[in-house]
């Protein structure tokens, strides 16, 4: 290992040893996301509504399709699930300081 390598891993020069960099610099809180974010939410929730109404009508219309209505319902929950998701901003991994 070269002089060179040995120093940056010390951390000489970055600050603190053991701490790579600064703190990455907050972002911006947004009301409504982004235009990709927003449409594909949007379009996740759709999903969700046709689904759940699906599942109804399903169960409505003969009993013996409660087992498939149970499982277009659990595509509705977790469309539904991935709209909020998405129409509130994505997930994000904010809770490390460098990040």
């Amino acid at each position: 290992m070269s002089e060179h390598e040995h120093e940056h891993e010390l951390g000489e020069g970055h600050g603190a040893p053991g701490v790579p960099h600064e703190p990455a610099p907050r972002e911006q809180r947004r009301l409504i996301a982004e235009p990709p974010l927003l449409g594909r939410g949007l379009g996740l929730g759709l999903v969700a509504v046709g689904a759940g109404w699906l599942a109804v009508s399903m169960v409505r219309a003969n009993a013996l399709l409660v087992p498939l209505a149970a499982a277009v319902g659990t595509v509705s929950v977790l469309a539904g699930w991935a709209a909020a998701v998405l129409v509130t901003g994505g997930e994000k991994f904010d809770d490390h300081p460098f990040v």
